[in-house]
């Protein structure tokens, strides 16, 4: 995520920079598309969209909505408790 906010505050400054700037925002843009941040945060969205897809086809909008958040709190969980270990 940090990442992801490092462009956007390097964009602002590119886009007041002229044409450098603006060629060094897209030459930070494709080093974020290529990162392992970016691939493990478009597969779990991929994993959450899939699930939701999934509930809404067999229960639902609500059921949806529900097994998403759950699905979300569960890697959130997951997730701090593998940086506390």
């Amino acid at each position: 995520m940090e990442t992801i906010i490092g462009f956007v505050a390097g964009y602002l400054v590119g886009v007041n920079g002229g044409r450098d700037g603006l060629e060094r925002v897209r030459s930070s843009w494709r080093a974020i598309r290529a990162s392992p941040e970016m691939h493990r945060i478009v597969g779990e969205a991929t994993v959450i969209a899939q699930g939701a897809v999934g509930r809404v086809s067999r229960g639902g909008l609500s059921e949806a909505v529900g097994g998403v958040s759950e699905l979300i709190a569960a890697r959130a969980a997951a997730s701090r408790a593998r940086h506390a270990a």
